[in-house]
């Protein structure tokens, strides 16, 4: 009697064992297929194009490759930017730039883009951003001009070498969108960093770029 229990029991466990098995199963194959789905659909709405067509205004090349965003589309791409290797462009933005950099000798340097490239000692230079804390610091001052607690905005500009505008890019975004019916179009693009024709490609680091036209 009591091997017969136990044999049941034994019995219960594997039937158990085999329904949380088959459940698992069924649960990966349809986070694997929502996955597939929502890649597919990035891969349907993202249109990369070569840098080479970047700027050029044909009826062949970049400005069929284009879509309309918004600031819901704007914004996280910035953070991405100060997150993965990304180069951000405006174009279109105005006479104030999104920032400039205050230089001890020469011109100022206005910013229209934004980049975590490491300065160059070249006109192209960026802001250095040592921490993910200075990144975050730097992207809520140009993008909102809020700053850390007990300071103000000639503490932030102090502190990374750089003249605000007299509004923050989000405001003048949404402006430009909201009250000037200006439209924004998204282009996308690949290039390499210090593309230099004796260094092989596959020494080169791969960059994206993005591009936004307001018009």
């Amino acid at each position: 009697m009591d091997n017969m229990a136990e044999a049941i029991k034994i019995a219960g466990s594997v039937l158990m064992f085999v329904i949380g098995l088959s459940v698992a199963i069924l649960s990966y194959s349809q986070v694997r297929e929502t996955a597939d789905i929502i890649l597919d659909y990035r891969d349907r709405e993202t249109m990369y194009i070569d840098s080479s067509l970047y700027y050029e205004a044909t009826e062949n090349n970049a400005l069929k490759l284009e879509r309309t965003v918004g600031l819901e589309t704007i914004v996280p791409a910035i953070y991405r930017a100060y997150l993965e290797n990304y180069k951000i462009v405006f174009d279109g933005l105005g006479s104030e730039p999104i920032y400039t950099i205050k230089k001890n000798v020469g011109p100022d340097i206005q910013k229209y883009d934004l980049d975590l490239e490491p300065n160059t000692g070249t006109d192209d230079e960026n802001v250095s951003l040592a921490n993910d804390t200075d990144k975050a610091e730097f992207l809520r001052g140009i993008l909102y001009k809020k700053f850390d607690i007990g300071k103000n905005e000639n503490d932030f500009e102090s502190k990374f070498g750089v003249k605000l505008p007299s509004d923050g890019l989000y405001n003048r975004l949404k402006n430009l969108i909201e009250n000037q019916n200006k439209v924004i179009k998204e282009y996308l693009g690949v290039y390499y960093q210090d593309d230099k024709a004796d260094v092989p490609d596959v020494n080169k680091t791969e960059k994206r770029i993005i591009t936004y036209k307001i018009q």
